[in-house]
């Protein structure tokens, strides 16, 4: 039996389609989307340099802070734990030790040494609570130098300068009032008022003046053998304002630091 052959059925033509080109970005509106990214950057910017800001003043704060309990446990008698060279020291007295020995042994330079070379550098990042993270810079330190002695350079990555009257009071000697090198004790952790003991400084300022860094103290008055005020040079980083902390232990912020009257700038052991 012949069987007819079926023809497939034409369907319908199929013409081929053509990609339709995407519609770029006319000038107008690629000017339009950068000055909106730039108006988000605008508003953004302001608050993340407040937090940052804020972040810095805390650390800050909590630098200084562990310092001032350091110098508790370090006036401790029995908490102490070695006072480097001060225990070899016949001039002083068991309960006594030097504002010098107590800062390198925050710096961990002079006898406190204990880096792998005898002269170190590196970064401010690298001093611990001894360096604001506002402050940043290189630094070099050699060992079997004390503090005073330049151990430490450039002055401008110094963050914190002690108070100079807790180290050379001004003593009346013959009449006159001279700076005294005068030891410290616990006693002073009782004393009444407020006592700074450290502070945001300038160490740029201190360079010009040609002084140390590292300790610093206010005129107060023109009979201070520190009246000219070479050494002070208070540092207002965080805002305007600087931080200082206290033998007692706490950390205050201001703009006018001299102002307050129950901060004991001129107290002397």
């Amino acid at each position: 039996m012949n069987v007819a052959r079926s023809e497939a059925t034409p369907g319908p033509r199929r013409w081929p389609v053509r990609p339709h080109a995407s519609r770029g970005f006319t000038l107008l509106e690629l000017l339009i989307s950068i000055s909106v990214i730039f108006m988000l950057l605008a508003l953004a910017m302001p608050g993340y340099f407040g937090v940052r800001t804020r972040s810095h003043k805390f650390k800050c704060q909590m630098n200084l802070r562990s310092v001032a309990f350091d110098l508790s446990v370090f006036a401790d008698p029995t908490l102490h734990g070695g006072r480097g060279d001060d225990d070899m020291d016949s001039s002083l007295r068991r309960d006594e030790f030097w504002l010098e020995t107590f800062q390198e042994s925050q710096y961990r330079m002079d006898e406190f040494w204990d880096r792998s070379n005898d002269r170190y550098e590196g970064t401010t990042g690298d001093l611990g609570v001894m360096a604001c993270p506002d402050v940043k810079g290189r630094v070099v330190i050699n060992s079997n130098t004390p503090c005073r002695g330049g151990a430490m350079q450039p002055s401008e990555s110094v963050s914190y300068a002690f108070n100079l009257r807790l180290d050379y009071p001004d003593k009346m000697v013959g009449g006159h009032r001279v700076p005294r090198h005068t030891p410290l004790s616990e006693r002073m952790l009782s004393e009444p008022g407020l006592i700074p003991l450290l502070w945001d400084a300038d160490g740029t300022v201190a360079k010009q003046n040609d002084v140390t860094p590292h300790y610093s103290a206010p005129g107060l008055d023109e009979n201070s053998p520190y009246s000219d005020n070479r050494v002070w040079f208070p540092g207002f980083r965080h805002g305007g304002r600087m931080q200082v902390a206290f033998v007692s232990g706490e950390v205050l912020c201001t703009t006018k630091p001299l102002a307050h009257e129950t901060w004991r700038w001129d107290y002397t052991p």
